[in-house]
């Protein structure tokens, strides 16, 4: 991840660091991607592993840690979660996040874009090529999305 970023939101630690569930050794991440039997984005796992989960600009970000004063499930427990409702060929989708109307936001390996999928409209909407421009979208409150 680019510096800029990373420094970004190392200052919205700072100012609120119960927004965030804090770090994660590489073993709970490598275990995370066992258990959903995919490889995570280099950007996501660095994400999870420096950070945990929490609330950048103005998305929240699942993860595998719980932040005090956001509601960040496991991303593990919610992707599987999901997949079950999901529709076919969405067997591998990882939630990040969850949006205003209960939709999962996230990206359908080994596919990298962050999507969301709209349960009333049964289909997906592009929100990000990346989860690095996810995060920079949410910090300049680009998303467009209600979590």
């Amino acid at each position: 991840m680019k510096i800029e970023l990373l420094n970004a939101i190392d200052e919205e630690v700072e100012m609120c660091p119960q927004a965030f569930g804090g770090p994660v050794n590489i073993e709970e991440v490598r275990q995370a991607e066992d258990e959903l039997k995919v490889k995570l984005p280099e950007d996501f796992k660095m994400f999870v592993l420096k950070y945990g989960s929490g609330a950048v600009g103005e998305a929240i970000v699942l993860g595998l840690r719980e932040a005090e004063f956001v509601v960040t499930p496991s991303f593990v427990e919610k992707s599987l979660q999901f997949r079950n409702i999901l529709p076919e060929g969405y067997e591998n989708f990882i939630v990040i996040g969850i949006d205003g109307a209960g939709n999962p936001v996230g990206f359908n390996f080994p596919n990298t874009e962050i999507i969301t999928f709209d349960f009333n409209f049964r289909g997906k909407e592009i929100i990000a090529s990346s989860f690095e421009e996810y995060l920079e979208k949410a910090l300049r409150e680009e998303l467009n999305m209600h979590f």
